[in-house]
């Protein structure tokens, strides 16, 4: 199996329709980070980082593309935030409040290579610019948001979630300082995300890092979420049955992954995407559990690793699935794989089928 090509066996409870490279180009680039949502009208909206060349350099910009033929044809990607010196990104992505308002959370970092630690960042900035038009165009950059001392990001693929009462939920990762202090959590909004609550914590530990944490309702009501913990140990999961006031003591899975993206799937059953922390970290995997995530069944891959040690793009990883329904049956998936022979990244697009 090629690196970076799924690899699902025919009983597995989702299969691959077809996949494709999307967005080409043929000079240097790295095409990154995705996120991806589905409106109630049908469209889908794309947003990504866009990098020139090979190696990630503080020149990332924020890119937006549209689909009115679920992911068949894309408009020609816009660019919607770039700052000189900086590497602009989403931070948290696509968030759709139903037809009306698509927010999307993007951010900037600054990226030093010879620091130590998971994000050797020394600068970071988050803020959010919303659509009423499916995307077409865009508000004015927002004011800086900061739920926590350090980092905030509204990491949560699945983000936001309505609530009984109306409100949204919303998860959110952060740290204390630069690169420590790694905590996850959830934020609350009864404005559409034009105001957010301070953090309710799932995750933190005086030791244990966590971070890149979604959040999914199960067939019964609770809330689970599933979060990455640094240095490749184990994720774990949580649950709440308050709508997200308070969360179960975390418990490890059995894989550890990053970029976690949760979806529930027609028989309740809840697929995790994630890259794998395990070897070289150059596949993206899927597990599935059917008892709310007290156990998983590894499926397969989404991405297949290589062999070796991956041809990577300097400073960038592969992972970062987003999955949305087309309809009850026919799921739609990007990703980015890990780099090519020439360095080159290029966005995936799987069009996935739901067996269960």
């Amino acid at each position: 199996m090629p690196s970076g090509d799924p690899d699902l066996p025919a009983d597995a409870p989702i299969g691959v329709r077809d996949t494709r490279r999307l967005l080409t180009a043929n000079e240097p680039h790295i095409h990154h980070m995705a996120s991806l949502a589905r409106l109630p009208g049908g469209r889908l909206v794309l947003s990504f980082s866009r990098i020139q060349g090979t190696r990630r350099l503080n020149n990332g910009v924020l890119m937006v593309a549209r689909s009115d033929d679920d992911g068949a044809t894309w408009t020609a990607p816009e660019a919607v935030y770039a700052k000189a010196g900086w590497d602009c990104l989403n931070m948290g992505g696509l968030m759709p409040f139903g037809d009306a308002r698509l927010l999307l959370a993007l951010g900037r970092l600054q990226i030093d290579p010879t620091l130590p630690g998971d994000e050797p960042c020394t600068g970071w900035h988050m803020a959010t610019r919303a659509s009423t038009d499916g995307g077409e165009t865009w508000s004015p950059i927002g004011a800086e948001l900061r739920l926590f001392p350090g980092w905030t990001e509204l990491y949560g693929a699945s983000n936001p979630h309505r609530l009984a009462d109306g409100r949204h939920l919303l998860a959110v990762i952060g740290t204390t300082g630069r690169d420590v202090g790694w905590r996850a959590g959830v934020t609350f909004t009864d404005d559409l995300g034009a105001t957010l609550s301070p953090p309710v914590l799932v995750a933190e530990h005086p030791r244990l890092g966590f971070g890149d944490m979604d959040v999914v309702r199960l067939s019964d009501g609770r809330f689970l979420a599933v979060a990455r913990v640094f240095g490749g140990h184990p994720s774990v999961f949580a649950h709440s049955a308050d709508e997200g006031q308070t969360w179960s003591p975390p418990r490890p899975t059995d894989f550890a992954g990053a970029n976690i993206k949760l979806h529930r799937l027609r028989s309740g059953a809840v697929l995790c995407a994630y890259r794998d922390e395990r070897g070289n970290r150059s596949g993206v995997a899927c597990s599935v559990s059917e008892d709310s995530g007290e156990a998983w069944q590894r499926v397969g891959w989404l991405a297949a690793p290589g062999d070796g040690p991956p041809p990577e793009a300097d400073g960038v990883r592969c992972g970062y699935p987003d999955i949305v329904s087309i309809d009850g049956r026919n799921l739609a998936c990007v990703l980015h794989p890990a780099a090519d022979a020439s360095g080159f990244v290029d966005l995936c697009w799987l069009r996935l089928v739901d067996r269960t």
